[in-house]
C-alpha cells in the first residue's frame, strides 16, 4: 500500500469517527421541564397614563428670510426703492433702488450689474415671485460712489406682475423686498408697497 492510499483511507476513516459523533437523534435532545398544572403568577403591569396629544398649533406666518447675505455695510446709510405705487398686470413696471450716504466718508462700491436682487410678496406674506437664481448677468462691472449726505441710483429692478412661474397674479396689494449683495457688504431697503392692477 503507497503512503497516499494509507493516508487516504485514514483521512476517511477520521471523518466517518467525527460526522457519527456530530449526529443527533431525538434521544439526544435533552426533555423540557414538566409543565405545573397552575399558571404562573403574573405582575400586573403599572398602569400608565394615556399619552396626551397636544392640540395642534397653526404657525403665525412669518415673513420668509433672504438668502444669506454679505456683512451689512457699516458706514451709516439708508435705501430704499423709488418708483410707482401700482401697476398693470403684464405691463414692465421699473423700481430704482436709491442709496442714500448718512455717514461722514464717502461709500464706493463696485460691484456687478446683477448685485441689486428683489422678490415679490403677496398680502400674506408668501414669496409669490422669487428672486430667480438662473439669471443670466453680464460681466460689466458698476461702480457707485456716494458722497455724505448724498443719494444715488445704484440699479433698477423690474416685474411685471407675474409670479415665479410666469402665470399673472391676482389684483390686490404686494410687497417688494429688495436687497444689494455685492463688493463684498449687503444692502437691505426698505420694503416696497405696490398695487398690482388687472
Amino acid at each position: 500500500m503507497t503512503p497516499r492510499i494509507r493516508t487516504a483511507l485514514l483521512s476517511i476513516a477520521l471523518l466517518g469517527t467525527l460526522s457519527a459523533q456530530a449526529q443527533v437523534s431525538i434521544f439526544t435532545i435533552p426533555a423540557l421541564p414538566p409543565r405545573s398544572a397552575a399558571p404562573a403568577p403574573t405582575t400586573p403591569a403599572p398602569s400608565t397614563p394615556a399619552p396626551v396629544t397636544p392640540a395642534p398649533v397653526t404657525p403665525a406666518p412669518t415673513t420668509p428670510a433672504r438668502p444669506a447675505l454679505n456683512p451689512a455695510l457699516t458706514t451709516p446709510h439708508s435705501a430704499n426703492l423709488s418708483g410707482p405705487a401700482s401697476l398693470r398686470g403684464g405691463q414692465d413696471t421699473t423700481w430704482t433702488f436709491n442709496l442714500t450716504n448718512e455717514g461722514e466718508n464717502p461709500i464706493e462700491l463696485q460691484h456687478g450689474a446683477c448685485d441689486v436682487r428683489f422678490e415679490v410678496l403677496n398680502a400674506a406674506g408668501k414669496v409669490v415671485r422669487a428672486n430667480p437664481t438662473n439669471t443670466v448677468c453680464t460681466m460689466q462691472l458698476v461702480v457707485t460712489n456716494v458722497a455724505p449726505g448724498e443719494t444715488m441710483d445704484v440699479q433698477s429692478v423690474r416685474w411685471n406682475g407675474r409670479g415665479s412661474d410666469g402665470k399673472a397674479l391676482p389684483a390686490g396689494e404686494y410687497t417688494i423686498r429688495a436687497y444689494f449683495n455685492g463688493a463684498g457688504v449687503s444692502i437691505v431697503a426698505t420694503d416696497y408697497p405696490v398695487t398690482l392692477e388687472n
